[in-house]
């Protein structure tokens, strides 16, 4: 699809990345027809992508409030979709092997808009992108730890203690790969979580009493 014959102002992207990264925003979207929305944080999602109707533009959104190198690693991400369903057709599956090449090609190209110490992650997990960087124990730890240093993963919390995901209690039992058995307390059920999961530490003992 044709880019828009109206300019596009990429310097509001500012306050969001830094001017390495708009650099190849701007590059990569000079081409098509696209609304770019800023949104207010979601639960469910940092970012999507709408494939245009007839007479309608691309459409991105991403998340506002995140790290400036996690801002461009998700836009990034919307972009691949976004070149994929256009060089491809719109019968593609969403992070099939056609998104993974145009994604790990575009990671590859702006590798040096990352950090030093995430140039390394960012670098390995291009080799086979996942559908979201949280499928990367090593990308998930990082942006984690990077939003809020003093987060306790579950990961740190010793075996059967017990601890809170939205308010939910659970207790941590034996490790499977990169992910925990853990036991919901009001249930008794089961659950595989991710050890990279932010969690928070509960006093079980004090709780009861």
């Amino acid at each position: 699809m044709k880019s828009s014959s109206y300019p596009i102002d990429y310097s509001k992207l500012s306050v969001h990345m830094n001017d390495k990264a708009i650099f190849f925003i701007e590059k990569w979207l000079h081409p098509y027809w696209f609304h770019l929305i800023i949104k207010n944080p979601r639960d469910t999602k940092l970012g999507d992508y709408r494939y245009p109707m007839k007479g309608t533009p691309h459409k991105i959104t991403i998340n506002a409030g995140m790290p400036p190198s996690l801002c461009f690693l998700t836009l990034t991400h919307e972009i691949a979709h976004l070149i994929a369903f256009d060089q491809y057709s719109r019968s593609i599956l969403p992070h099939g092997k056609e998104w993974k090449s145009v994604f790990s090609s575009l990671l590859f190209e702006s590798i040096e808009v990352y950090e030093a110490d995430l140039k390394i992650l960012i670098m390995k997990y291009a080799k086979n992108p996942k559908a979201s960087y949280y499928a990367d124990k090593n990308l998930s730890e990082y942006f984690n730890r990077l939003q809020n240093p003093n987060q306790l993963l579950l990961k740190d919390l010793k075996h059967n203690y017990p601890f809170k995901i939205k308010n939910r209690t659970f207790f941590k039992l034996e490790k499977a790969k990169s992910r925990y058995i853990c036991i919901e307390e009001k249930t008794n059920k089961k659950y595989l979580i991710d050890g990279n999961a932010p969690i928070e530490e509960v006093n079980y003992y004090e709780e009861k009493e």
